[in-house]
């Protein structure tokens, strides 16, 4: 008797079915974030937005921040004369991430209902909501690793075959959300066993597969819309190209395309941007994360600083200053201190850098240490709010404070709020401040939870069908978590973002795997 396959009929409608829940998710998100932006028109505002407009209107530009994003700053205000056309892109940017992300986790058997709720939930969260409408580099900077972590799910599953579905015939059973392959016996990986169906030859026909463009697109975007984007794109290729063991060839793409993501931006930093008359930033600005470690070491072990050392610290900020900042949350508190000197430290960086390159190799627990402190909002569970400096940093409602001499100028105008629903800016700031009671930072505000429960939620779903798909996702999370180790400069809510709209994203297929274990005992 010839074999049935009993997918058959179910997968008959998945297009229409994938159609629909595609614009349901899409639908969901925009409708949601168009909210948020009519309420806070023409988006939340902060001093580094004061300093974005600046560099393409009144100059000089730096690339201090990020060139890509400053350019479509610029082209909003000399196109149409405003900046909401950056905040209104956002909104569709980030709500076609979510879509995105949603239907790679749907391609793993998780229906589709839960899905949707997820997406919605993360829209009206009013922390990710009113973030999408915040004129920050990084918001594109989410969207992008936001993408990256579904196009990661969906490298590892199989083209062309239908979730959930299970295929019999041939004296086989093949679990198409799982990828898993039974076989006499034996359990295979499919994504990991010859890659067929995956940018390779098949039939010796050299096929396509423009999901690899897709992650290269969305790790160099990483590295363009925050410069110290690229270590994120770095870290969370390592794992990616791990976890593609087995197929040769998609590991040298993947590596490949990490590598240029990594490469491009330092190159544009270097070479790109002086070139198109963009000054780079200064050395001091690059390294601010350093005063913060030389802060801490000074103030907990001063014997580790001769007097030539320390009469270098205070030739750039008075000893006073050093201890002040000496707190491992922020580095603000000696690098924005009224006493500390830019331009002597400009100066004399070379000679800093040296000094903390023999703290690191004297006393790399005390580095090590401060470095994982200031990294807490990626770590710790629990607030940080009750210790020095480790304050989180959220939103200001109001308008930012303008340079001299820009009141009444067209970026300065572009910069006001001016709400197109009272109704929704009301309600949109009473849940902000609904949002920050204390009691639920450490899930509203915070990333360490999600990031937990969605490597929990990977391992969980690799152990009991041995897809490596779910852990793909992960590792974009974990790239950005290990990241802020040696980036992070302060507790601020933006630099986390992406990993609690995975999380969130991830609960469904949580409550799937979840359920399905608990229902077999």
């Amino acid at each position: 008797m010839k074999p049935v396959d009993k997918g058959r009929g179910a997968a008959d409608g998945a297009p229409a079915r994938d159609r629909r829940f595609t614009l349901a998710c899409y639908a969901t998100a925009q409708l949601a974030l168009l909210g948020w932006w009519l309420g806070f028109h023409p988006g939340l505002m902060s001093p580094d937005s004061v300093t974005y407009v600046a560099h393409v209107t009144t100059g000089p530009w730096v690339a201090g921040q990020s060139v890509a994003y400053d350019a479509l700053l610029g082209l909003s205000l000399k196109v149409t004369g405003d900046l909401s056309a950056v905040t209104l892109l956002q909104t569709a940017a980030m709500a076609a991430a979510l879509t995105h992300l949603a239907g790679a986790i749907r391609s793993l058997g998780v229906r589709g209902r839960p899905l949707l709720v997820a997406v919605g939930c993360a829209a009206l969260s009013p922390p990710l909501g009113a973030f999408t409408v915040s004129m920050w580099k990084d918001v594109p900077f989410t969207v992008c690793a936001v993408l990256a972590a579904g196009t990661a799910v969906r490298l590892m599953t199989r083209p062309g075959l239908r979730s959930g579905t299970v295929v019999r015939g041939e004296g086989r059973v093949r679990d198409v959300a799982g990828l898993v392959t039974r076989e006499q016996g034996r359990v295979r990986d499919a994504a990991g066993a010859g890659g067929r169906g995956v940018a390779g030859r098949g039939g010796g026909r050299w096929v396509w597969d423009p999901r690899f463009a897709a992650l290269g697109a969305e790790l160099l975007g990483l590295g363009l819309f925050r410069n110290n984007g690229f270590l994120v794109a770095l870290f969370a290729a390592v794992p990616l190209v791990a976890l593609l063991s087995g197929r040769p060839g998609a590991r040298r793409r993947v590596a490949a395309l990490a590598a240029g993501a990594v490469a491009a931006p330092l190159l544009l930093l270097g070479v790109g941007y002086p070139a198109m008359g963009i000054a780079s930033p200064s050395r001091s600005f690059a390294y601010q994360t350093v005063f913060g470690d030389l802060a801490v070491a000074y103030g907990e072990r001063p014997h580790l600083f001769d007097r030539e050392q320390r009469e270098l610290l205070a030739e750039v900020a008075p000893l006073d200053v050093w201890r002040r900042g000496a707190t491992c949350q922020t580095m603000a508190r000696v690098f924005f201190d009224p006493g500390f000197g830019h331009a002597r430290a400009e100066q004399r960086m070379s000679e800093i850098l040296e000094l903390w390159r023999g703290l690191l190799v004297r006393a790399p627990g005390t580095i090590l240490s401060t470095r994982i402190c200031r990294a807490a909002l990626a770590w710790q569970l629990g607030p940080t709010s009750g210790e020095p400096g480790g304050e989180l940093y959220r939103f200001s409602p109001r308008d930012p404070r303008l340079p001299d001499g820009w009141e009444g100028t067209p970026a300065a105008s572009a910069m006001r709020r001016r709400p197109i629903s009272e109704g929704l800016l009301a309600a949109g700031l009473f849940a902000l401040d609904a949002s920050t009671v204390r009691q639920f930072e450490w899930l509203l505000w915070r990333a360490p939870f999600w990031c937990y429960l969605t490597y929990a939620t990977a391992a969980l779903a690799w152990w009991r069908t041995g897809s490596r798909a779910a852990l793909a996702g992960a590792a974009v999370v974990a790239g950005q978590q290990v990241g802020v180790i040696l980036t992070n400069t302060a507790p601020d809510f933006r630099f986390m973002v992406s990993p609690i709209l995975v999380g969130v994203l991830f609960v469904p297929l949580l409550l799937r795997e979840a359920g399905i274990l608990l229902s077999r005992r």
